[in-house]
């Protein structure tokens, strides 16, 4: 084990740990890919028809599906988030107090959505390529007016991970294995 500024010097040099989310900007085409894929499950329960394959309604449907695959994919952004310095997320958590009667931030003791949300566009940049570009708070803000429920879920808890989760499992883990290797220590001594 190193001393205290060979593992500061260390953790230093590394890279901040982040996360990427993919998102979906176009609904219609999420909500016409479910329709045709109910299409597709219920042909698929139908007799065979004895009709050649490439003609049968679901080749068409598998086709149109595919199509629509094509369509939703043009229809995805990345989102890629940064893990804050402890003292930004602390004051993010702090200034966010908890809403009465809300669960999660019962839980937390900060309002879940607020903070996630701050910590999304304090950290977050849009992938295009191989490169990276912050958005203004405009494009933020129309952002998150038009990303599902379940998008919104996936860069809140991708921000709770980076900040929270992944670093408080690491500790645990660490003194896990650091008693584990203390209780072996006196055992071979």
């Amino acid at each position: 084990m190193g001393s205290f500024n060979e593992k500061l010097a260390a953790a230093k040099a590394k890279p901040r740990p982040f996360k990427t989310v993919t998102v979906a900007l176009d609904d219609d085409v999420a909500a016409r890919l479910s329709e045709v894929e109910e299409l597709i499950e219920e042909e698929k329960q139908k007799p065979d028809d004895g009709r050649l394959a490439k003609s049968s309604p679901l080749a068409k449907l598998l086709k149109q599906a595919d199509d629509i695959r094509a369509e939703f994919a043009d229809s995805l952004v990345e989102l890629k988030f940064t893990r804050l310095i402890g003292e930004g997320w602390s004051d993010l958590t702090l200034n966010n107090p908890p809403r009465a009667g809300v669960l999660a931030d019962m839980y937390f003791q900060y309002d879940w959505n607020a903070v996630t949300r701050h910590a999304a566009i304090d950290s977050g940049v849009i992938v295009e390529g191989d490169e990276t570009r912050e958005l203004t708070g405009e494009e933020w803000e129309d952002l998150f007016g038009v990303i599902s429920g379940g998008d919104h879920r996936r860069i809140a808890d991708a921000i709770f991970a980076l900040n929270e989760g992944d670093s408080a499992r690491a500790v645990e883990v660490g003194k896990a294995l650091r008693a584990v290797a203390l209780v072996s220590e006196k055992k071979s001594s």
